[in-house]
């Protein structure tokens, strides 16, 4: 985990604040079944739920979504779901440049992810955190647009494998 700062030693990911009400439109069923429909698997353990504070994670080179029994249920599969879709998709290439992402984050957002991850990665969490914020629908036709043609691999190197955790706030 040489990219997280030394402050975030230990965690696994992003810390998430409550996101704006656009995914309670959808049921946490109806989300899962969205990813499922799209050959991902929604897993509601892993061993590493019992780590303190994780929420979730998007298991690498896998179809795998995990969505630990704890906090916002649709957040975390959205933002964990677009790690899929960053890994899988766009092969670690950012889908929204920084202005956009600078927009989408509020100020407690700007902070966390300033604390918790270096340059290498703040670009993916930010990004991960202003798509769980858009509306399903308008998540799932992107998903599907980026998800037809894969972007070419990443250089060597790149890190990969996402974890959601949140910090107290």
């Amino acid at each position: 985990m040489a990219w997280l700062k030394p402050a975030a030693a230990g965690l696994a990911l992003v810390a998430l604040v409550p996101l704006a009400a656009r995914a309670d439109n959808w049921s946490y069923q109806r989300l899962v079944e969205a990813f499922e429909q799209r050959g991902f698997s929604v897993l509601g353990s892993h061993p590493r739920c019992a780590e303190r504070g994780l929420y979730g994670l998007y298991l690498r080179e896998s179809r795998r979504i995990v969505v630990c029994p704890r906090g916002h249920l649709n957040d975390t599969l959205l933002h964990e779901g677009w790690h899929a879709v960053q890994s899988r998709c766009l092969r670690g290439r950012p889908h929204l440049g920084e202005e956009d992402l600078r927009r989408g984050l509020s100020r407690h957002d700007r902070r966390d992810l300033a604390r918790l991850y270096g340059e290498g990665r703040w670009q993916r969490e930010a990004e991960a955190r202003v798509m769980a914020r858009r509306d399903p629908a308008a998540y799932f036709r992107l998903v599907d647009e980026l998800c037809v043609d894969p972007a070419p691999a990443p250089p060597q190197g790149a890190p990969q494998g996402q974890a959601l955790k949140r910090t107290g706030s």
